[in-house]
């Protein structure tokens, strides 16, 4: 059995704690993994970020924490318009209407929930076009670690 793991970052800057949740974040995926490799169980990881400059700092902790091979890291940088409907509060609406649209979800109230719907979207395309055959789970008592992932499934 192979397990799927991942998460999406969906902020778009690292000022404040957003720096050091990501690193965390990238810590855990990589932990979690090589957990699961260690009791002999296939994993892979996926990291989906919005900005370069994520993704810059995320390449620097692949070495510093050997996490290649673990955590497959993904930008989905945001183009210019689908940024700017992000970070402009009179096109919230929008976003809001493009999310439940494209992911079939309804619609919430702020930004930062538009930007992580948008965020979980792209991660579950990418990873549902890597990885042929995958169960996707939702039961959050299997996920491993006891950790919430935005992305947990199986290929058996």
């Amino acid at each position: 059995m192979k397990h799927i793991i991942g998460m999406a970052i969906s902020h778009l800057d690292l000022k404040g704690a957003k720096g050091p949740k990501l690193e965390l974040d990238y810590l855990r995926l990589v932990y979690a993994v090589k957990e699961m490799k260690k009791q002999g169980d296939d994993a892979q990881g996926y990291l989906v970020v919005m900005t370069e400059q994520m993704l810059n700092h995320i390449r620097q902790w692949e070495y510093k924490y050997r996490g290649r091979g673990y955590v497959e890291v993904i930008s989905a940088s945001l183009n210019g318009y689908m940024n700017h409907t992000i970070n402009d509060d009179k096109s919230i609406t929008l976003a809001r209407t493009v999310v439940s649209t494209i992911w079939d979800k309804p619609a919430r109230h702020s930004i930062a929930d538009v930007s992580r719907d948008i965020g979980e979207g792209i991660l579950m395309e990418i990873i549902l076009g890597l990885e042929p055959n995958l169960q996707r789970l939702r039961d959050e008592n299997r996920f491993p670690l006891g950790v919430r992932w935005d992305f947990y499934g199986v290929v058996q």
